[in-house]
């Protein structure tokens, strides 16, 4: 079996997204919608869609499904695809913006290269 790094999940990101806002993963999971907790929401569907393993097929890591990302945020599929577009056309428009999203990527994947912990 060839060496695949850990699956990076939904839940990952979530939590990753909400430390990087500075929220609790349970407020950004909310059905409030003030900017702030919308915005980052809307990242953290993104970095699910870009990140988080909907499985493997042969040596392609498949992206997680519209449908999937919606159902870990109670949200509609059609929302998660339109948080996808707002995200990715702000990451090509704002340099920092996307340094930011870089950062909360690089320390997602270092998390997921790292070997399991013993219990």
């Amino acid at each position: 079996m060839e060496n695949r790094p850990n699956c990076i999940s939904i839940v990952d990101v979530q939590r990753a997204v909400a430390r990087a806002f500075c929220l609790s993963t349970s407020e950004m999971l909310s059905r409030k919608r003030r900017h702030r907790l919308a915005w980052a929401r809307q990242v953290a569907m993104y970095l699910s869609r870009e990140l988080a393993g909907g499985g493997w097929l042969g040596r392609r890591r498949q992206a997680a499904s519209f449908p999937r990302i919606g159902i870990a945020f109670a949200r509609d599929h059609t929302s998660v695809i339109h948080a996808c577009n707002v995200i990715a056309r702000r990451r090509l428009a704002d340099a920092d913006f996307a340094l930011f999203l870089d950062r909360i990527t690089r320390e997602l994947t270092e998390a997921a290269h790292k070997p399991a912990q013993a219990a």
